[in-house]
Parts: structure tokens; C-alpha cells; sequence
């Protein structure tokens, strides 16, 4: 158990008893050196993280999948939008988008031998993957399950290109089985195992699970009881990764993580995988990857896992790669979750760590620049060991002439309205109090607690949603012929001057029904009409930006939060967990859903498609991450480790 990936980091009895003692003695592996009771903070931070997790994953739920049986109609058509480089998820409605999921499973259970390995019944994944589908959140307008769905299917592609699975048309004819020709597949895939490509298909449909809509830039800016306890080290991802294993284990595939010999390597595998898609260890893996194809001699499992980084990393930025009008989507989208997040770090008074464009040419120079520093060279460097990569490579370099040319347009015309400053393209899909659905770990304490004793429990005038689109009916999912806001470049610029929060009285109060929650969607009600903290007038054209928060107000709820009762802070708190009976919406919005943004760069930041890494705010281009991962210390991952006693009970709000 000398290797950093496979060794447990979780914390002990004796270490609880140490940390939880009298002695000072107890540091955890976080290494908190802390006069103020740090050892004791860190210990309860690292059991609360663990007990949300818990209680997340083992909330009950629908287990009937009803995807299983679709009608044949649907079934062919969503297999023929399978089969294209030009598939969109984001156009699909909900139930489709999780049939997708399944059907490319079940086209990979078509290779011989399969299923005698992997010993999985597509009865479990189907239960495997709605418990998934439940733990995205619906409020990321970028990463939700139409993004996972998206790197996954460019998972399928790529593997299917080099030759290692089968065409998934192939469940057009009945009892049909496949297997693979070494010759005829890439040399590098060809090592790849039928355990490591099941591994890589769970990696690709759940590297994102939990995704608050925030950075890991944001987590260790704002001190996220994650970021404590993964130490500041790809904290998202190492999440994921141990959502992933909670979430096999509660649907009975744990035993692919824990038997023996292959386990271990599939724990690495998997662990690999996810941790690849941190845009923060990008020129970690191009140099590694780069020895590879340089013909390095590497022991065979970490050949195996280099491989499926490449596929997963090339999957997951793979929006450059896809057809022009496709990727434009996913860059407004990104953009869309960018303003949001920017929005939540001026209202909490953090550094921004995401810089969403506020002009055209910012726009298309922001695509330029994220294609020329990762998405081209990925692209280039993965096509020299794996050969039939080169036709996305090509699309890449085709996108970027593009974006080029139309940076120079942009550049000779006089602009048509003047812009303020710093004012975004697309509006946020969500207000900063949105974000207290979201995994609460993710979110600083002082966020949440400042927010729930302003407003005490017996006010409760109205609730509403910040956003007048209810999740189940989202526009990116829905099946309305209304355009997508996104398929054109030439949509209009959002008003110069505009609020992305606005008054409560300038907004028509009409009840929403309330609903049943996604597993993930804390039941966090906040009894208010709207939050002094967060509203603001709309600026003037010279106040330089759309986003200034009344300082005033702000200062007003610390002083109300450091007069109540409240003087010490916890961090078990059992207002954090989900409850599982519905919540009130919160305060209202403006009505409109996301404005017809044009798209947004796809990545002036690391942070882009792949999505969970630093901004160039806080990444130098070209540096290497330091630190070595190691697994996720909320899962337990060796054999004979009993499962965790899953919670049940309904948790009573500490604010009750």
C-alpha cells in the first residue's frame, strides 16, 4: 500500500479519539497547524463532509427506471443521435437524456465476454445511473447530466474510432455480440481491459456529480469545508470521485471497487480518470503523456490509466472539437454559470477566480486563447499516440480559424451600442442565495449562516425561486420548438444596463408549486421575499459594473449575524442535510430565464469545459500543479470494509 493512490486517508477511531481529545494531539492528514482548536475543527469538519455525503447518496427515492423500457421509435432515433460528432443533449428532454446513458451502456455489454468480467446486470446500472442523474445539479446551466452525458458520449466516439467497442447501432439487431480485433485497434487502446473500460464509462458519466456550479478556485477562496478537508488539491474532482464510489457501493456494484485482484486497479483507474478532468494538472498529464508517446517505458496499469485520462481530458474539453454551431452552446452556457459564480463571489466580498467576457471580441479572443493553449495541443499531442484521433484534432484547428476570423470582424467594426464595463454576455442562471441547494460542504459557513439567522424561521411572507424556470421544465431540456438561446452567433446583446436581482416589488409574486427536490437540492428554506445582501439597484452607465452589492447592506447582516445567538460556529450542523420533503421556492428574480446570450469563450480559463479548475486569475499557463493526490478519504475503498450505516431519518433543521 505504498502507492499515494491507493492508500486510505480517512480518519480512524484512535485518530478521532486523538483529534476529538484534550491532548492537542491529532492533525488528521490535513496538517492543520492552527492555534484556534484547529485539530478538533478539522476532525468535525471531515465528519460532517462525510456524514453529508451519506446522507445524500442513501436518501430514497424512484427506483422503477422507466428509460428501460422506451418506446422503439425513441430508442432508434436517440441510438442514430448517438452515432453523431453533431449530438446535442442539451435539446433532448430529461428522460432522453438519461436513456442516452444506458443505451451507450448497452452497447459496450454487446462486446463478448463483457458481462462474465464487469459481472454487473444492466438492471443495477439502470438503478446505478438514475441515482446518478439525481446527485447532478439542475441549476448549473453548464455542468448538469446533459454536460456528463456529453463527455460521455465523446467517450463512446473516441473508443469507437480506435476500434476498442462497437458501433452502438449495433442494438438495431437483436442478440448481436461483438468483439475486438487487437489489429484493426489503436496500439495504445488495444492494452485497455474490458474492467478498464467499464471503468472509464462510469468516470465519464459521473466525473461531475455534485457539481455545485462553482470552481475550485471559488472553494479555496472562500475556505468550502471541502477544500479543508481534500487540503486545497483538486477538490471537486476528488468529490466526484468519492460520490462515484458512495453511489456504486448503495447500488450493489461495490464489489468491482473491493474484490480481489482487480479492484485495486480499478480504484486507480477510476480515481485516474477523474482527477484528470482538473484543468490544474493539465501540463502534469501533456508531460506524462508526451513520455508515453515518446516510447517511455511505464509499469502497465499506469499505461492503462494514462490512456483513459487522454480519452477522459479530450471528452471533456471536446467543445472546441465538435461541430462550430454545436460548441456554441456549451460556451454560453459556461459563460452563463461563470456570471453566476461572479455574482456569489461579490456578494460574499471574495477575489473573482472566473472572468466571464463583456464584449465580442472578448468573447472570440477567449476562445482563441483556450484552443491554443489546451484544446489544440490536447487534441494534437493524444493523435500522435492514438491515430484516429486526428480527424477531432482537425475540427479543432478548424474552429480555431474560425474564431480567428471572426475576432479580426469583430475588431474592424465599430461597436453597435456602448457596453459597460465588465458586464457580462449572458445573463446568470442563478442568484447568489440559489447556490444554498447546492452540496452544502461546497459552500462556505459563513455564507450559509449569515443568510439563515438574518432571516428568522417565523417570517416567511413568501417563497419563491430565483429562477422562474423550474428545473423539470428547463429550456435546455424541454421539447418546446422555441430556439435555443444559444444556436446563434448573432443573437442580441442583452441590455446594457440591467439587474440580475431586482426588487421584490418590481416582480410579479405568483406561487410556484412546490415540489420534490433533486437528492442533491438541499431543502434549505429561507424565509424571506428577497435579500437585502444580494439586491441591487440597477447601475448607470457609469457605474462600471452590473454586479456592485450594497456594501451597506451586507455589513447589516454580519452585525446581525455576530449579535445572534449563533456564537459558535459548528460545522455538524443538521441544516445542512437534505430534507425530503418539499421546500419552499426562494426569493424572486427577474422573470426572464437566461438572456439570448451570444456565445461566450469556451474557456478564458482553465476552468472551461473541463470546467473544475483555476481561472488564469489564479493559474499561470504553462506551471505545473504541485502535490500528489491521493483517494478521497469520505469513501472507504479497501476490502472488508463494512459498508456505511446509510441515514434514513429525516434530520431536523437547527434553525427549528
Amino acid at each position: 500500500m505504498n502507492d499515494p493512490m491507493s492508500r486510505r486517508r480517512s480518519v480512524d477511531v484512535g485518530g478521532l479519539a486523538l483529534a476529538l481529545g484534550d491532548e492537542g494531539r491529532g492533525h488528521g492528514w490535513g496538517g492543520w497547524e492552527e492555534t484556534d482548536c484547529g485539530e478538533t475543527r478539522y476532525a468535525e469538519v471531515l465528519i460532517d463532509v462525510r456524514l453529508h455525503t451519506e446522507t445524500i447518496v442513501s436518501q430514497e427515492g424512484e427506483h422503477v427506471p422507466s428509460f428501460v423500457d422506451m418506446d422503439q421509435g425513441t430508442r432508434e432515433r436517440l441510438i442514430h443521435s448517438l452515432s453523431s460528432w453533431h449530438f446535442e443533449p442539451h435539446k433532448l428532454p430529461e428522460e432522453e437524456i438519461i436513456a442516452c446513458s444506458y443505451i451507450l451502456f448497452e452497447a459496450l455489454y454487446r462486446i463478448e465476454h463483457l458481462y462474465d468480467t464487469v459481472s454487473v446486470p444492466l438492471s443495477s446500472l439502470a438503478c446505478f445511473l438514475q441515482h446518478l442523474r439525481q446527485l447532478y445539479r439542475q441549476g448549473n446551466s453548464y455542468h448538469n447530466f446533459q454536460h456528463a452525458l456529453d463527455v460521455f458520449q465523446a467517450v463512446y466516439l473516441f473508443l469507437y474510432s480506435s476500434g476498442a467497442v462497437p458501433s452502438v447501432t449495433i442494438l438495431l439487431e437483436d442478440g448481436r455480440t461483438w468483439e475486438r480485433n487487437k489489429d484493426e485497434c489503436d496500439p495504445l487502446v488495444s492494452c485497455l481491459t474490458h474492467e478498464d473500460m467499464f471503468a472509464l464509462y462510469i468516470a465519464a458519466v459521473g466525473h461531475d456529480v455534485g457539481h455545485p456550479g462553482l470552481t475550485n478556485a471559488f472553494m479555496r477562496n472562500a475556505k468550502t469545508p471541502l477544500a479543508v478537508v481534500y487540503d486545497d488539491k483538486s477538490v471537486l474532482e476528488q468529490m466526484h470521485y468519492s460520490l462515484i464510489m458512495q453511489i456504486m457501493r448503495h447500488n450493489n456494484l461495490g464489489f468491482l471497487l473491493d474484490r480481489l485482484p482487480s479492484g485495486s486497479s480499478f480504484r486507480k483507474l477510476l480515481l485516474g480518470a477523474v482527477l484528470a478532468t482538473d484543468m490544474g494538472v493539465h501540463f502534469d498529464f501533456m508531460s506524462e503523456f508526451r513520455s508515453l508517446v515518446s516510447g517511455a517505458d511505464f509499469p502497465e496499469l499506469k499505461r492503462r490509466i494514462l490512456v483513459c485520462q487522454a480519452i477522459i481530458k479530450c471528452a471533456d474539453i471536446s467543445n472546441p472539437s465538435r461541430p462550430y454551431l454545436v460548441s456554441q452552446h456549451w460556451a454560453a452556457a459556461l459563460e452563463s454559470e461563470w456570471s453566476s459564480q461572479l455574482l456569489l463571489e461579490k456578494h460574499l466580498q471574495l477575489p473573482p477566480s472566473v472572468k466571464p467576457s463583456d464584449s465580442r471580441v472578448g468573447e472570440a479572443n477567449g476562445q482563441i486563447w483556450f484552443n491554443m493553449t489546451f484544446a489544440r495541443p490536447l487534441f494534437e499531442l493524444v493523435a500522435q499516440g492514438i491515430p484516429s484521433m486526428e480527424q477531432y484534432a482537425q475540427q479543432t484547428r478548424e474552429n480555431l480559424s474560425r474564431w480567428q476570423a471572426r475576432a479580426a470582424e469583430l475588431a474592424s467594426e465599430p461597436p453597435l451600442s456602448p457596453a459597460i464595463p465588465g458586464t457580462p454576455l449572458a445573463w446568470p442562471s442563478q442568484a447568489p442565495t440559489d447556490f444554498l441547494t447546492a452540496f452544502p460542504p461546497a459552500l462556505p459557513d459563513s455564507f450559509r449562516m449569515l443568510e439563515e439567522s438574518f432571516y428568522p424561521p417565523c417570517f416567511h411572507p413568501l417563497h419563491h425561486r430565483f429562477s422562474s424556470v423550474e428545473p423539470s421544465t428547463s429550456s435546455s431540456s424541454s421539447k418546446s420548438s422555441t430556439p435555443s438561446q444559444y444556436e446563434s452567433c448573432e443573437s442580441s446583446l442583452p441590455s446594457p444596463v440591467f439587474s440580475p436581482v431586482l426588487e421584490a416589488s418590481t416582480v410579479p409574486m405568483s406561487p410556484t408549486v412546490a415540489t420534490l427536490p433533486p437528492r442533491l437540492e438541499l431543502a434549505h428554506l429561507v424565509h424571506h421575499s428577497r435579500a437585502p445582501s444580494v439586491v441591487s439597484n440597477a447601475p448607470s452607465a457609469s457605474s462600471g459594473s452590473v454586479f456592485s452589492i450594497t456594501n451597506e447592506a451586507t455589513a447589516a447582516i454580519r452585525a446581525a449575524y455576530k449579535a445572534s445567538v449563533r456564537k459558535k460556529k459548528s460545522f455538524h450542523r443538521s441544516s445542512w442535510n437534505p430534507s425530503p420533503t418539499p421546500f419552499a421556492d426562494l426569493s424572486p428574480v427577474a422573470a426572464s430565464p437566461l438572456h439570448s446570450a451570444p456565445p461566450s469563450q469556451l474557456g478564458r480559463s482553465p476552468v472551461s469545459p473541463a470546467g473544475d479548475a483555476d481561472s488564469p486569475l489564479s493559474l499561470s499557463v504553462g506551471s505545473p500543479s504541485t502535490g500528489t493526490l491521493t483517494p478521497s478519504p469520505l469513501t472507504p475503498d479497501n476490502p472488508g470494509t463494512a459498508r456505511p450505516v446509510l441515514l434514513k431519518t429525516t434530520l431536523v433543521s437547527a434553525s427549528s
